[in-house]
């Protein structure tokens, strides 16, 4: 999940509104069992085109999430699908962590986009993330959708409450390294 969050969020991948620039419109996050899923809407102050293309740069993600450590596209299985490879450094309080995720990305018609762990090459036993882009003149909202299950351990009690957090601050962030892009 914290791999979803930085990469992508996910690339983690990835896309986000700012505190000082975005808006975070709607957020949550449950959990069953080991299995969490995450939804979060948000404004981010640029256009579509230049938050697509942010987000689609996959040889570069760390240029608008700094917890990216490391990105690069594999190879292109299909005209439309992506293998992505991706590290982040997650921490909570002292405790940090490198998550590796190798996810297929397939860009969907009307600015949208989903990505598939494949978990023999991630720290993820299975993960789906969906954004689906809307311009809205000089802004652009995202909603972000991932259901995924860390091949980690994460702290039941306060699991949920850290991820979410996390993926607030991620989505805030992102959104501010796009935002001084445009």
């Amino acid at each position: 999940m914290w791999l979803h969050v930085r990469c992508l969020v996910a690339i983690l991948v990835l896309i986000p509104a700012a505190a000082l620039a975005g808006d975070i419109l709607a957020s949550s996050v449950s959990h069953d069992g080991s299995v969490y899923t995450l939804s979060v809407t948000a404004r981010i102050d640029a256009p579509l085109d230049t938050v697509y293309r942010s987000i689609t740069d996959f040889n570069h993600l760390a240029t608008i999430n700094p917890a990216i450590e490391e990105s690069q596209l594999l190879a292109t299985p299909t005209p439309d699908t992506r293998r992505v490879r991706s590290v982040i450094r997650v921490c909570i309080l002292m405790f940090c962590k490198r998550v590796e995720q190798v996810q297929d990305v397939t860009l969907l018609e009307g600015h949208a986009i989903k990505a598939v762990i494949l978990p023999q090459d991630s720290d993820f036993r299975s993960g789906v993330a969906y954004w689906q882009l809307t311009g809205n003149g000089t802004s652009t909202e995202m909603l972000f959708t991932n259901t995924f299950e860390p091949d980690f351990w994460v702290p039941p009690v306060i699991g949920p409450w850290l991820i979410k957090r996390k993926l607030l601050q991620e989505v805030t962030e992102t959104a501010m390294y796009i935002e001084v892009q445009d």
